[in-house]
């Protein structure tokens, strides 16, 4: 058994996928919605006993390893090595040659947190961020959980270090760890901060945040980050996310602070599902991290009009990605770190009492502008009305439509008329491939690819049924595709006499691999439907719908190519070729009349 097979054998796709996206059980299968493109209606489905997934909106599919490449953006290799991880299957040694260079980086990204780790607790010029932290009461749990680490003032200590791991100065360029001088010098980025390490949904570290600590030291700023690099894109990020994901899953809920503080001390007393945004309003990368584990979100921000601003355009994107967003209000001045610090029961009872964001909204509004004016009204219209249609929801549009009509005694109409004219630049604006579509209706099959492979499926699902499927249907009325993989059945099927899908696989395992998705992709699509009904009386009744859909369908086809081709011979006065064509009409028409 080779490493992927083993690997395979040992990690569930569903318990993998699950890790992502919310799975609902669906029959022996799961189901959810798709990743890959925007819908309402689930349309993605896990089947655990195949270890395959599939999306009938827009017909991706594959195993756990195209699963984690598609959502990560990772090379095999990198999928191969962490998903090993993951199942404790032991890669054999490999050529450090053949390392990709994300692994490279990411290599030396774990490298430079160990060193800065070391230099916070054994240096003597990491006393300074030892007392920072101590004078903010974050324990040694914590700074080990969270690899926290110094580096030490200096313009080549980082550097160094790393030439001595067998990286090379431009590798360490390109993870942001140094700046190029001149084409033969360089210098440490980070001197003298508190490190945070940043890590991805794996723990891998692919960058860092520093705080400095001595501000007349280094006048960069009081926060900075890695530079945008191969591995890491801040705004794909969310701080703590490894360390919070098991716990938003389990508490379905995910709550967004700012800082990497905030972060910590919350985890420290027990608040583990909270993740930082490192300052910026929550980008649509973040939000589909945040999505994988829950569709509800709780924010943590000001509560003045200035924290709503800094929020505001994270909050709508947040909106139209469809989760249910509440906001955290804590006293004026204060943010989390300075909550916990103060008393730690006061943090844990602002994230009880979190509350509707559109309630906040009106709150807010409410407390800024006087609706019976005709300003306040016109200004708390210009508030809301953005925020309102951000909702992708119908029903819960209406209703805060009908509630703004109310506060400010505007008719409803009047106030739609003016929303209608409001453009948003929506993240999730549609384009060809985030077209949202009806589920179960593969956007990448024609309509006698989807018929075809619904029909061969329940052959495959329910093989009494397969001899009448067989027989009832003409391969040339399937595509070329769906042809050969008839061709296949028929030609067991005509020599056994019966149907084991097992056995069929092992026999076509090597002269036709290609076609084994393609068969249990058809038999999910099935289960989809079925695995609920599977009473004889309406299996026949599939089976003979679906026969008569797909001849129908064919004929449809056939006969308005026959009339396009007689309105062009028509056109032409090409009487021979009309004569033909008319014909050929006639005799489909009879056809359709026998079946």
């Amino acid at each position: 058994m080779n490493e992927v097979e083993e690997i395979k054998n040992r990690l569930n796709v569903a318990d993998v996928i699950a890790e992502y996206i919310e799975l609902t059980p669906s029959g022996a299968n799961f189901k959810a919605r798709c990743p890959f493109h925007n819908e309402k209606t689930p349309s993605f489905y896990v089947s655990p006993e195949k270890q395959i997934w599939h999306c009938f909106g827009c017909s991706e599919g594959g195993d756990i390893f195209t699963f984690v490449q598609k959502m990560e953006g990772m090379e095999f290799r990198e999928v191969l090595k962490v998903l090993a991880d993951k199942a404790g299957v032991k890669l054999e040694a490999r050529d450090p040659s053949l390392e990709t260079k994300r692994d490279r980086l990411i290599n030396l990204c774990e490298w430079a947190a160990r060193f800065f780790h070391e230099a916070f607790w054994r240096s003597r010029e990491g006393k300074i961020a030892r007392d920072y932290l101590l004078s903010r009461k974050v324990g040694t749990e914590m700074i080990q959980k969270f690899l926290l680490g110094y580096s030490p003032f200096s313009w080549h200590l980082t550097l160094d270090f790393l030439r001595k791991k067998g990286f090379s100065a431009a590798e360490i360029s390109e993870a942001g760890l140094i700046i190029q001088k001149n084409p033969t010098e360089f210098y440490d980025r980070f001197r003298g901060r508190l490190m945070f390490p940043l890590r991805n949904v794996y723990g891998q570290v692919i960058g860092f945040g520093a705080r400095v600590l001595d501000e007349t030291r280094d006048h960069l700023g009081k926060y900075i980050n890695s530079p945008q690099s191969l591995i890491y894109d801040k705004s794909s990020v969310l701080y703590a996310l490894d360390q919070a994901k098991q716990m938003i899953k389990k508490e379905n809920l995910c709550i967004a602070v700012e800082g990497y503080l905030d972060v910590i001390s919350s985890h420290e007393v027990g608040v583990t599902n909270v993740v930082g945004v490192s300052g910026t309003a929550l980008t649509l990368g973040q939000l589909n991290l945040i999505k994988r584990y829950t569709h509800n979100l709780a924010l943590c921000f000001d509560a003045d009009l200035a924290g709503v601003g800094a929020a505001k355009r994270g909050i709508e994107n947040a909106i139209a990605a469809g989760l249910a967003v509440r906001v955290i209000i804590l006293p004026k001045g204060e943010d989390p770190d300075s909550l916990v610090r103060k008393n730690p029961e006061l943090w844990r009872r602002a994230t009880k009492q979190a509350v509707g964001i559109m309630e906040f909204y009106f709150d807010l509004a409410l407390k800024h502008y006087n609706p019976e004016g005709l300003a306040g009204k016109k200004m708390i219209a210009a508030e809301i009305l953005p925020i309102i249609k951000k909702i992708p929801d119908q029903i819960e549009q209406a209703y805060y439509l009908q509630k703004l009509s109310s506060l400010v005694n505007i008719p409803e109409e009047s106030l739609r008329e003016a929303m209608a004219r409001i453009e948003l630049a929506s993240p999730y604006s549609k384009s060809p491939e985030r077209e949202e579509v009806a589920p179960s209706v593969d956007l990448n099959l024609a309509p006698g690819d989807f018929l075809g492979r619904h029909l061969l499926g329940l052959g495959l699902k329910y093989p009494r049924f397969l001899s009448e499927i067989l027989k009832g249907i003409k391969p040339s009325i399937l595509s070329l595709e769906w042809q050969n993989i008839y061709k296949l059945l028929s030609q067991y099927y005509n020599k056994n006499k019966n149907f084991n899908f097992l056995h069929f696989k092992r026999k076509i395992q090597d002269s036709h691999s290609n076609c084994i998705t393609q068969l249990e992709v058809a038999i999910l699509d099935v289960e989809k439907d079925l695995e609920e009904n599977e009473q004889e009386e309406i299996i026949a009744q599939e089976v003979e719908q679906a026969l008569k859909r797909l001849k129908e369908q064919y004929y449809r086809q056939k006969s308005k190519e026959l009339e396009l081709q007689i309105q062009r011979a028509e056109s032409a006065k090409d009487k021979t070729t009309l004569q033909l064509l008319t014909r050929k009409l006639q005799s489909l028409t009879q056809e359709m009349g026998r079946f």
